[in-house]
């Protein structure tokens, strides 16, 4: 069973209908905010938005192609005849 909102919440609701609603317990004076259903179910969906981190591996490509004419540049190919290229440093 879904509780129903008092006629003073609503009418606090009325006042303000585009914002949350701040209410207190009279007995424990917890604060609560009271939200519309569409506007909380948008606030979790961004909770439950994945934030870990992304594998490296997926931006080797972008990375390799972002440095193709660096790696190309004129002078580049000495790196290549000292063996730093071969991980012998």
């Amino acid at each position: 069973m879904t509780p129903q909102l008092s006629t003073e919440l609503l009418q606090a609701l009325a006042r303000q209908p585009d914002r949350p609603l701040q209410v207190e317990d009279p007995l424990t004076h917890a604060q609560y905010v009271l939200v519309r259903l569409d506007a909380y179910e948008q606030l979790q969906q961004g909770a439950d938005y994945d934030t870990s981190d992304p594998d490296p591996r997926a931006f080797y490509p972008a990375f390799a192609d972002a440095v193709q004419d660096d790696l190309d540049a004129p002078g580049m190919e000495g790196y290549d005849a000292d063996g730093i290229s071969q991980g012998r440093c």
